[in-house]
Order: structure tokens, then C-alpha cells, then sequence
């Protein structure tokens, strides 16, 4: 049985003006359903890369 872990998804909106993404932390099983709840959440945002596991 797997356990929910922590990640940190990178995301930048339509039309952000910033260098910096925006970040958000997620609690999910896998770093592919952590990059599917993010989007699920914000439904605008551009994913950057992968989720990260949160520190």
C-alpha cells in the first residue's frame, strides 16, 4: 500500500510577467498524479517540469 507524499509543483500563468514561477505543494502518491492534482487545481496553469519531492 503506498503512502501520499509531499511535492512541489513549479507553475507560471498566461500572461505572468515574473522570472520566478509560482510554486505550490501537493499532497499526491506519485509525481505523476502530484502534476495531475496541481492542474486539477489550477486549471490555467503551465506545469514546469517535474514535481519535486517537498522538503
Amino acid at each position: 500500500m503506498s503512502t501520499n507524499q509531499t511535492w512541489v509543483v513549479r507553475y507560471k500563468l498566461p500572461g505572468d510577467q515574473v522570472r520566478t514561477p509560482r510554486e505550490i505543494i501537493v499532497t499526491a502518491i506519485s509525481q505523476a498524479d502530484a502534476k495531475k492534482v496541481a492542474q486539477a487545481m489550477i486549471p490555467s496553469a503551465i506545469i514546469l517540469g517535474g514535481p519535486q519531492p517537498a522538503r
